[in-house]
C-alpha cells in the first residue's frame, strides 16, 4: 500500500493570504517527500473562494523543482472543463519538469455551478469524459490524427513536443464511485479513488471491480485508493482535541452537496451522489470517526485504524489529509512528522510482510 498526501486548498489559515499560503503548501510537498510519502495529490475547483484551485497542474509545476522523489498527481483534473489537446500537452510538459514523476488523475466533475460557469451540460459529463480522454491518448500516441467527435475537434500532425519521459503516458487514476464508473474503471484496469468512501459501501464497489477486471483478462491486483483525514498527537484525546473544530468545518463541504441536490441541481447520472452526500453530512463527528472515515488520535490508534482497512480492502494507496478546515500548516506538519516517525515505520513493515505471508501460504497450498 503507498502512502500519499490529499493536499486540500482552502481558504488561507488566518494570519496569512494567498500568497504565502500557496508557498507554505509547495513547503507541505516538499516536507511530505523529505519525510518518505510516496504521492501528493491536488484537486481542481473553480469559481470556489473556500477551495482556491483551479489549476493543480500549476502547483505541480512550482513543486517540481523543490522535490526529488515524491510523485505529483491531479485528482482530478475535469476532463469536460479542458479541450484534449491543451490538457495532454500541458500533461507532457508536467511530465519533463517533474523528470517522469507526474500521475495523471481524472474526472467528469461534480459541482452543478462549475458546469453552467463552463456552459456544459453535466448530464453529458460522462460522454464529454470518454471523447476527451480518447483524444488525450492520441495525442500521447505521437501519431499524426485528425478528430471530428461530439465534443472536440483535433488536428495534430506534429510530433508531441515536448516528448513524454513515462512511456506511453503517464499514469492515469480515475475518480469512481458510482457502479458505472466502476465498471469503467475496472474495464481499464485503471486505479480508482473514493472520496470519503465507508468501508462497507468501497468492499462492495472493490467486489465489482474486481468481476468486472477478471472479465475483461486482467490479473488481480490491488487498485483501489481512498482519502481519509488523519491528525496524529501524542494520545486520543489530544488528537481529538485538536482536530474536531477544524474537522467538523471541513465536512461542512457535505453540506453544500446535499443543498445542490435537494434542489434538484444534480442530474440524474449523478444519482449516487445526490444519495450519499446527505447521509454523510448527517453523520456526527464521533460517527465519522467510529465509521473509519478519519483517522484521528494517537500513533497506535492510528496505526491500528489503517492496518484494520487496508486488510480489509487490499488498498492499493491511502490518501491522507493532515491538513483541513482551514488549520495551521504548523498544526498539519507537527502531525506529519510524528506520523512519519511513529506510524510510517511499523506501517510499511507490517503491509509489507503481508504479501509475503500470503505467497507462502499459497505454496503450501499447491
Amino acid at each position: 500500500m503507498k502512502l500519499a498526501l490529499w493536499g486540500t486548498t482552502n481558504l488561507p489559515p488566518e494570519g496569512l493570504d494567498h500568497v504565502q499560503s500557496y508557498h507554505r503548501q509547495i513547503d507541505e510537498i516538499a516536507l511530505a517527500d523529505e519525510l518518505g510519502f510516496e504521492h501528493y495529490w491536488l484537486y481542481e475547483h473553480h469559481i470556489t473562494p473556500g477551495s482556491p484551485m483551479p489549476s493543480p497542474n500549476l502547483m505541480i509545476a512550482a513543486a517540481a523543482r523543490e522535490t526529488q522523489r515524491i510523485r505529483l498527481g491531479t485528482l482530478v483534473n475535469v476532463l469536460p472543463y479542458r479541450h484534449p489537446l491543451m490538457l495532454a500537452e500541458e500533461l507532457a510538459m508536467l511530465d519533463v519538469l517533474t523528470n517522469g514523476r507526474v500521475d495523471c488523475g481524472i474526472g467528469r466533475g461534480i459541482k452543478p455551478l462549475e458546469f453552467r460557469a463552463f456552459g456544459q451540460d453535466q448530464e453529458l459529463s460522462r460522454e464529454a469524459f470518454l471523447e476527451c480522454l480518447e483524444v488525450m491518448k492520441l495525442v500521447w500516441s505521437d501519431q499524426p490524427f485528425t478528430h471530428k467527435g461530439k465534443y472536440y475537434t483535433c488536428e495534430k500532425q506534429t510530433p508531441l513536443s515536448p516528448p513524454l519521459v513515462q512511456k506511453p503516458h503517464p499514469p492515469l487514476y480515475v475518480s469512481a464511485q458510482s457502479p458505472q464508473s466502476i465498471r469503467w474503471a475496472a474495464s481499464q484496469d485503471m486505479p480508482f479513488g473514493q472520496i470519503d468512501a465507508l468501508v462497507d459501501e468501497a468492499k462492495r464497489d472493490l467486489e465489482l471491480y474486481r468481476a468486472v477486471q477478471a472479465e475483461h483478462g486482467f490479473a488481480p491486483a490491488p487498485r483501489l485508493f481512498l482519502n481519509r483525514e488523519i491528525h496524529v498527537a501524542e494520545t486520543d484525546a489530544e488528537a481529538i482535541r485538536a482536530a474536531k473544530p477544524y474537522l467538523i468545518r471541513q465536512w461542512e463541504m457535505w453540506n453544500r452537496y446535499t443543498q445542490f441536490a435537494l434542489a434538484g441541481e444534480m442530474p440524474d447520472s449523478y444519482d449516487l451522489w445526490r444519495k450519499h452526500a446527505p447521509r454523510l453530512y448527517a453523520l456526527t463527528f464521533e460517527e465519522i470517526a467510529e465509521l473509519g472515515l478519519t483517522l484521528i488520535g494517537s500513533p497506535e490508534t492510528v496505526l491500528r485504524r489503517i492496518l484494520d482497512q487496508e486488510a480489509e480492502l487490499d488498498l492499493a494507496m491511502m490518501a491522507f489529509g493532515f491538513r483541513f478546515g482551514g488549520m495551521q500548516f504548523e498544526m498539519a506538519e507537527r502531525s506529519m512528522r510524528l506520523f512519519a516517525a511513529a506510524v510510517m515505520p511499523e506501517l510499511r513493515r507490517r503491509t509489507s510482510a503481508r504479501p509475503a505471508a500470503e505467497a507462502r501460504s499459497e505454496a503450501r497450498a499447491k
